[in-house]
């Protein structure tokens, strides 16, 4: 029975992956992103799911302040989980250089009159002066093993979303990164 579940859990993660290199490939490609009706709550929950072994494993804590009573957006899920996911799993790496001290992510949701926002909040090292305003060009990184396509090609989602992406630095430490999408 374990066996049958592995594979069941596996088919799953394939077709997960082969949705999202689709949805990715036709971005890069500018064809038109797909207007769905998306809870932003409810697809960061679903991604929260995906980020947890991760995040166990490199003994982060996840924590979520999520706004009631979101109004819907306009968009592609798999594009923009994609995003989410990506902004989690940088913000649990980022800690792998903190010693000792809090390792924790903070994802929280918001409204403004048109907008809806998202946040994830790292109490990793933060982001130098320098690289901040390289942090969205392609190829450009800052992790050793980093290609550099991360976070660009989530800038080229919120962008074909309407929407848009940026990076501030926390004090004492970490890293906040938002994006807003307009809400229908």
């Amino acid at each position: 029975m374990e066996v049958r579940e592995a594979l069941a859990c596996a088919a799953k993660d394939n077709d997960r992956t082969s949705t999202v290199v689709g949805r990715i490939r036709a971005l890069m490609q500018k064809a038109p992103t797909r207007r769905d009706s998306v809870n932003v709550n409810e697809a960061v929950r679903g991604v929260i799911e995906l980020t947890y072994g991760e995040a166990l494993k490199n003994r982060v804590s996840v924590r979520t302040q999520l706004a009631d009573g979101l109004p819907l957006i306009q968009g592609d899920r798999v594009q923009l989980q994609q995003v989410v996911l990506n902004l989690i799993l940088n913000a649990v790496q980022a800690m792998g250089a903190v010693a000792d001290g809090t390792r924790e992510v903070l994802i929280t949701t918001s409204q403004t009159p048109n907008e809806v926002c998202l946040g994830v909040q790292d109490t990793g090292p933060g982001l130098s002066p320098e690289s901040l305003p390289r942090l969205f060009e392609p190829f450009y990184t800052t992790k050793p093993q980093g290609m550099g396509m991360g976070l660009s090609i989530c800038r080229s989602i919120i962008d074909a979303h309407g929407g848009r992406l940026w990076a501030t630095t926390c004090e004492p430490q970490g890293a906040l990164f938002q994006f807003t999408i307009p809400a229908t």
